[in-house]
């Protein structure tokens, strides 16, 4: 299963898939505030689907807007961190 945090300019969209089949979607409007929903909406979307974040295979950034862009910065760092964390002990 895959995690993908999709970024518009105007809302943020994180899709539950299992290959190209979307389990589950999170939506919210995008008001610069990322850094304070971003780990809430996954963890909301892990526990509303019976997940751990191990069971997670990859969590992907889409983004819509320019990579420049501190809230595109903000979803990778955490898509990256979320990926090595969940491979440590």
């Amino acid at each position: 299963m895959n995690i993908v945090i999709k970024i518009e300019s105007d809302c943020v969209e994180l899709i539950l898939r299992d290959h190209q089949v979307i389990l589950d979607i999170i939506k919210w409007e995008e008001k610069l505030d990322l850094s304070q929903r971003l780990l809430s909406g996954i963890d909301q979307l892990l526990v509303k689907n019976n997940l751990k974040i191990k069971d997670i295979d990859k969590i992907e950034v889409e983004s819509f807007i320019s990579s420049k862009l501190t809230t595109v910065r903000i979803a990778k760092v955490v898509a990256k961190t979320l990926s090595y964390g969940k491979d440590v002990e």
